[in-house]
């Protein structure tokens, strides 16, 4: 159709895997850490001073990271968790070699994936298989400590069924691009 209309397509891979996975990061801390609430809490005036259990959150060092999507966004998530020691483990329809003996993936099923992981990061196309992968079901796999961060399509989680576990704790939390 483009061709028909004399219209020039491209496709300019890689362009934005960085920028994609420094936001997958910057919402897993942002989310693991509470610094969004952090941020909103002092500036509405409602701050008046520390205390220990204060916004607290959950670390991220030394955890376990669960991929879903392992192609060049994954795979450029996953080499930035080393900084973190963290596990990482994956699911994607074929096995991925690591860019580096120092890296160690682990491929996993989908539902292994979610009850193993302290956080999952999406990073799949938005198809017909994909629309909805994340549902509740899926959601009730996870752990009730567990942060899910989107940074790809939106309709690829059941948003209605994440606002329900959200709000009823089936999982700790979750950052969307």
């Amino acid at each position: 159709a483009a061709n028909r209309r004399g219209l020039i397509v491209s496709n300019t891979p890689d362009v934005l895997t960085d920028a994609t996975a420094d936001l997958t990061w910057a919402l897993l801390l942002a989310t693991a850490r509470r610094v969004v609430e952090g941020d909103h809490f002092v500036r509405s005036g409602h701050w008046t001073g520390w205390a220990p259990t204060q916004l607290l959150g959950t670390a991220v060092s030394g955890k376990t990271l669960g991929i879903i999507g392992m192609g060049r966004i994954g795979q450029a998530v996953a080499q930035r968790a080393f900084g973190f020691r963290m596990k990482v483990l994956y699911h994607a329809r074929r096995a991925v070699v690591p860019p580096s003996d120092l890296l160690h993936w682990e491929r996993r099923t989908l539902h292994e994936l979610l009850r193993e992981a302290d956080f999952v990061t999406i990073h799949v196309p938005l198809t017909a298989d994909t629309h909805h992968l994340i549902g509740m079901q899926e959601l009730t796999q996870m752990r009730e400590t567990a942060i899910l961060i989107n940074t790809a399509r939106g309709p690829i989680v059941d948003e209605t069924a994440l606002a329900a576990a959200l709000r009823n704790g089936t999982i700790a939390g979750a950052g969307l691009d």
